[in-house]
């Protein structure tokens, strides 16, 4: 125990966090926050960060959260039962569990984490928008085709 807690400090070495939920707390509810939050308790609830904060969020080994996150920096090494929407980055720690959807700019999965949901990169979601835009316009200049050859055959 002492090394997972031991890694998870390490990870969270450059992070400042104002709130802490302790290890023994339990909170329903949904969370908004600006600066660094670190979850150690159990949450029942969505925790996104404040629009134009650059706030990060770190769930502890021990930790229990049942809902959404949205954050700049997502770390877990606990249990997460969401999806997680990382606008900077997110790392997975050997014992993160991840029942739920990540989409990140950056992500680090560590040996020993487990996800079980899609994992999708924003960079490329914001391409793969387009795409089939571009696709229903090809089809339908090829129906128009179609139709044309129809009408001069």
């Amino acid at each position: 125990m002492l090394r997972k807690n031991k890694s998870l400090e390490t990870e969270l070495a450059g992070e400042t966090f104002q709130t802490l939920i302790g290890r023994n707390t339990s909170m329903e509810g949904r969370i908004s926050f600006s600066d660094g939050i670190r979850i150690d308790g159990r949450l029942t609830g969505d925790i996104n960060v404040d629009r134009g904060a650059s706030g990060s969020i770190a769930i502890g080994p021990d930790a229990e959260v049942r809902g959404n996150i949205t954050a700049h920096r997502v770390l877990v090494a606990g249990t997460v039962m969401g999806n997680i929407h990382a606008l900077e980055s997110a790392h997975l720690l050997p014992t993160a569990r991840v029942t739920g959807d990540i989409v990140y700019a950056q992500l680090a999965i560590s040996p020993g984490a487990l996800v079980n949901g899609a994992l999708r990169d924003a960079t490329r979601t914001a391409e793969a928008a387009e795409r089939p835009v571009n696709l229903i316009r090809l089809a339908d200049k090829a129906q128009d085709v179609a139709v044309n050859a129809d009408h001069h055959g």
